[in-house]
């Protein structure tokens, strides 16, 4: 058995160069392509295997080609450092909204480059991820069973002044409300049901979504006393289907999630190299304990079934 974090990043410079010139807005956020203190990380806290992604970094822009050609390098870039690391795996990036562009590079990733899944964010340039016009997007995935991992940030500006201070309100507050927001949408809107063979993963816990998971309900049940068109227990199976990475668990998280009923829906996740693989571990050991061997053991035939 080989233990899996699911939920890390690398954004090494020649991304942050292309992203910046290819966007025409600059991107800051360098990593070092020296991994010794990722792989001793992982060493310490006995993990066996990381699966890399862009998270919030997506190059989801309105110029198509640019979008087009930002992925595509940043896969490469991904491409090669796990063929230099075995124990690094990937998520791929995709230019959305562009659908075919994105179902096209979403086969690359998956058919020729070898990736664990497809990365990405809660919205694409303005674009709801249940949109209708992504659907030969979700169904190339779909034809391929394959790992879609959700990471929210990519608009996390979700309320008045967040943006006074971006990179404090918007991760504590708007990313973790545009993740629950998104998954929402995703079982509301069907989109879940209709495409019953993709994996999904959601980044973080699910945001906010299990903290509001009884107020959720509750709504859904009087929406439908109104005469609206929601079954509650439909959109209960459908996010009991996601899995949920554990890189945000804390106290209160861990006892949301045991209220809800989802401790057997979670994944071990890190966010390294902002988080790290020793910290997730000791987060779940102290809040999970009965529950640690169990969600350390469950990634590896998540992701990689086939």
């Amino acid at each position: 058995m080989s233990i899996v974090d699911v939920h890390a990043h690398h954004l090494p410079e020649a991304l942050g160069e292309a992203f910046t010139r290819l966007s025409g807005r600059p991107y800051p956020l360098r990593h070092k392509d020296d991994h010794a203190r990722r792989l001793a990380d992982l060493d310490d806290a006995g993990i066996d295997e990381q699966i890399l992604g862009l998270g919030a970094v997506q190059p989801y822009w309105a110029d198509e080609a640019a979008s087009r050609d930002a992925a595509s390098i940043a896969n490469d870039l991904y491409a090669q450092m796990c063929a230099d690391v075995s124990r690094f795996h990937a998520f791929g990036a995709v230019p959305l909204p562009h659908t075919a562009a994105a179902a096209a590079e979403a086969v690359r990733c998956l058919d020729d480059l070898g990736f664990a899944g497809v990365g990405l964010g809660c919205s694409a340039n303005g674009v709801a991820l249940d949109d209708p016009s992504l659907g030969d997007f979700w169904a190339a995935l779909d034809e391929r069973s394959a790992v879609v991992y959700l990471h929210p940030g990519v608009h996390n500006d979700l309320a008045v002044g967040v943006t006074e201070y971006p990179m404090l309100l918007g991760p504590v507050f708007g990313s973790p409300t545009e993740e629950a927001v998104a998954l929402t949408r995703l079982a509301l809107k069907g989109t879940i049901r209709s495409y019953p063979r993709i994996r999904w993963i959601a980044g973080a816990m699910g945001g906010s979504l299990l903290l509001a998971y009884s107020k959720l309900f509750h709504s859904l049940r009087m929406a439908g006393k109104t005469g609206q068109a929601i079954d509650p227990n439909a959109i209960d199976e459908d996010l009991r289907s996601i899995w949920y990475d554990t890189s945000s668990l804390d106290p209160v998280l861990a006892l949301a999630a045991q209220d809800a009923g989802y401790v057997e829906r979670l994944l071990f996740g890190s966010d390294a190299p902002w988080g790290s693989a020793g910290a997730a571990w000791q987060a779940l050991r102290d809040n999970l304990p009965d529950a640690t061997g169990a969600v350390l053991a469950r990634a590896e035939g998540v992701v990689f079934q086939r």
